[in-house]
C-alpha cells in the first residue's frame, strides 16, 4: 500500500476531516516484475522483528479478489447519488504508478456487459437507472461529459485534441470550469464508451521501470447532471403566467461529479526516470503535494483565511469539489 503523510498525519487523518468524505484501499495481486516485493513481504512476515508495525483506519479495505462491481456498490454509488441530487462530488484514485488506478476507474473493456469494466461507466448506468425510474414525468435531464488532462501543469482537452494550454477560469453561475473545454451530450450508457476510448488514446502514457504504460497525466472525466421540474401547486397544477410549460416556473437542479484518475506517484530511486520523464516525476509529485495541502488546509480545527488552490491546475480544478458543501472519496491503491 502506498501512504502519504503531511505534519505527521495520515492521509486518511486529514481527509477523515472534511465533512462527507470516505477513503478506502484497494490491493492487487503481485505482478511477474515485482517478484522482489513478494521477497520483501515474506522477510518481513517471518523476521517481523526487523519492522515497525503501524495502524490505519479506513473506511473499505478491498483485496486482490474484490470485484469492480463490488467496489462501485461501496465506494462510488453514494458520489453519484449526491451529484444527483444537486451536489458537487469528487472520486480520486491515488497511489504508485502502476497499481491499477486506471483499471480501477475505467477498466480495460470498452463493453457495456462486461465485468471488469469501471467506475465511469458504472457512473453513467447509475444516473440513466435513475432518470429512468423517476415517477415525475414533468422533470427532464441533460447529462453533459468532458474528458480532459493535466500533464506537466498545462490542460488539455482530451475529446478535441486540437484544444490545449486550456485556462480555469470562475464564474457566479458556473462555477470553476476550463474555458474552452468541450461537453458532450450523453444520452444513453453506451455513449459514454466512445467518448472514454476517444480519450484513452490521446492520454500522455509512457514506459517505467514499475509500468509499461504508466499515466504521465492526470486524467478527470466531468459529468455533469442537470435537472428541471416544473413547479406545481397544491392542486396539481403548474405554477406561472400560463398553463404552457414555457411560462410555467421551473426547479432546475444541478451536480457535477468529477472521476479523477490521478498520475502515479513516483520515487526516483524505484522508476529511474531521466530526461523526460524526470520533468514528468516532478511535475506530477508537486501537483500531488499540492492536493495534500489543500486537503489539509481544509480540515484544520482553525479555519484558515486562504487555501492554497491556485498552487496547482488540479487542486484549482477542483476547487469547487473538495471544500464547501460537497461530497470527496479517495480510493488508495
Amino acid at each position: 500500500f502506498f501512504f502519504f503523510f503531511f505534519k505527521q498525519k495520515t492521509a486518511y487523518e486529514i481527509l477523515s476531516g472534511l465533512v462527507g468524505s470516505e477513503m478506502c484501499i484497494r490491493d492487487r495481486e503481485y505482478l511477474g516484475g515485482e517478484s522482489e516485493e513478494v521477497y520483501r513481504q515474506r522477510d518481513i512476515r517471518d523476521n517481523p522483528q526487523l519492522v515497525q508495525f503501524h495502524s490505519f483506519k479506513f473506511d473499505y479495505v478491498y483485496n486482490e479478489d474484490a470485484a469492480q462491481s463490488f467496489v462501485y456498490e461501496n465506494t462510488a454509488k453514494q458520489a453519484v447519488m449526491s451529484s444527483l441530487e444537486g451536489y458537487n462530488a469528487t472520486l480520486l484514485a491515488y497511489g504508485q504508478t502502476g497499481t491499477g488506478k486506471t483499471y480501477t476507474m475505467e477498466g480495460f473493456q470498452y463493453s457495456g456487459q462486461h465485468s471488469d469494466r469501471g467506475i465511469v461507466p458504472r457512473c453513467m448506468e447509475e444516473i440513466f437507472k435513475f432518470i429512468e425510474n423517476c415517477p415525475n414525468m414533468e422533470q427532464a435531464f441533460m447529462i453533459r461529459a468532458s474528458y480532459l488532462q493535466i500533464y506537466n501543469e498545462v490542460i488539455y482537452d482530451l475529446l478535441r485534441t486540437d484544444r490545449a494550454n486550456l485556462q480555469i477560469r470562475e464564474d457566479k453561475k458556473k462555477g470553476v470550469f476550463v474555458e474552452g473545454l468541450s461537453e458532450w451530450a450523453v444520452r444513453s450508457p453506451m455513449d459514454i464508451y466512445g467518448l472514454m476510448k476517444k480519450g484513452q488514446q490521446s492520454r500522455a502514457t509512457a514506459a517505467t521501470k514499475l509500468n509499461d504504460v504508466s499515466s504521465r497525466s492526470h486524467a478527470v472525466f466531468i459529468i455533469v447532471v442537470e435537472q428541471m421540474s416544473i413547479i406545481l401547486d397544491e392542486n396539481g397544477n403548474k405554477k406561472g403566467k400560463g398553463f404552457d410549460d414555457e411560462d410555467a416556473l421551473k426547479h432546475i437542479k444541478v451536480g457535477k461529479l468529477n472521476l479523477v484518475d490521478l498520475a502515479g506517484s513516483e520515487r526516483l530511486s524505484i522508476t529511474g526516470a531521466t530526461g523526460k520523464r524526470l520533468e514528468e516525476c516532478k511535475k506530477i509529485n508537486q501537483s500531488l503535494s499540492a492536493l495534500g495541502n489543500v486537503i489539509s488546509a481544509l480540515t484544520e480545527r482553525k479555519a484558515r483565511a486562504h487555501i492554497p488552490y491556485r498552487d496547482s491546475k488540479l487542486t484549482r480544478l477542483l476547487e469547487d469539489s473538495l471544500g464547501g458543501n460537497c461530497k470527496t472519496t479517495m480510493m488508495a491503491m
